[in-house]
């Protein structure tokens, strides 16, 4: 059976890079350009330095792994992703990858498995527990994202912080309205499950019953979801696109889609969200 997680991206990256996120769009016209934008919008926000150890839950094909040991030099990583053809894939990047003359590369423990699963946690950590957990822009697949808050805060270290990018509602989304319904619709065909998709204020509560105080959101969605959608309308139709096998364009298309619509509707917002353990 075919993963929804894939090697598909691959095809939308150029010069041997294989980014899968939705990119965080300024000045930027080429996909693995925006999507390095939005890993280093967010290690920045994680304050990732030479002394974090990161656990990374939801690593994809490995990019973002070899930015956090090589921009951001830091000290070991582990990560957990829910994909086993992604998993050997980011592995084998790693093994093959030179950190550049006189670095030494970090450390790295990576296993396929479910960022909200305990059994999945259970690396054994030589230097000590984590003191940065990061998810970019996959949050919003987790089965049930309030136990990847309470692993998170079970499994850092004391001041460590967690940093994600990540879908919420609307502040004005109305549950009851026809948006709602097709909202519903949509998260089906993209394997989200609806219950990931709470307001600010809710979110915000769930991540303080699981333990983490000083709570930061920044709504990045204008660099973000608009984005996307023209990026690959103009991609869709070039060599690259047409190239593609039929059911990733399928997948990337209604993506692009779906954030065009959920923009233009103000049905969803996408948000850049710290918070820290005690």
């Amino acid at each position: 059976m075919s993963e929804f997680h894939d090697l598909g991206e691959i095809s939308l990256n150029q010069d041997d890079q294989a980014w899968g996120n939705l990119g965080y769009w300024r000045d930027e016209t080429e996909y693995s350009a925006a999507c390095r934008a939005l890993a280093l919008l967010l290690g920045d926000a994680a304050e990732l330095d030479a002394n974090s150890i990161v656990m990374d839950a939801g690593f994809g094909c490995g990019d973002q792994l070899l930015l956090w040991r090589d921009h951001y030099k830091v000290a070991q990583i582990f990560g957990i992703n829910f994909s086993k053809s992604q998993t050997e894939f980011a592995k084998a990047r790693l093994q093959k990858s030179d950190p550049g003359p006189g670095q030494n590369p970090a450390p790295s423990a990576l296993q396929y498995g479910d960022a909200t699963d305990p059994r999945a946690w259970a690396f054994e950590y030589p230097g000590g527990k984590p003191d940065r957990v990061v998810a970019l822009d996959c949050a919003y697949h987790f089965p049930g994202r309030t136990d990847f808050w309470k692993l998170s805060a079970r499994y850092l270290q004391s001041e460590g912080k967690v940093t994600v990018t990540d879908f919420m509602l609307a502040k004005d989304h109305q549950p009851s309205s026809l948006n709602h319904r097709l909202l519903l619709w949509m998260l089906t065909r993209s394997q989200i499950p609806a219950g990931n998709m709470v307001t600010e204020e809710k979110y915000i509560v769930q991540m303080q019953q699981a333990g983490f105080e000083h709570i930061n959101i920044l709504d990045i969605s204008e660099r973000v979801m608009p984005g996307f959608g023209k990026w690959w309308r103009g991609y869709r139709d070039g060599p690259g696109g047409q190239q593609m096998r039929w059911r990733s364009r399928l997948k990337y298309g209604v993506t692009a889609r779906f954030l065009d619509w959920a923009w233009r509707k103000n049905v969803l917002r996408y948000c850049l969200i710290s918070g820290t353990k005690p």
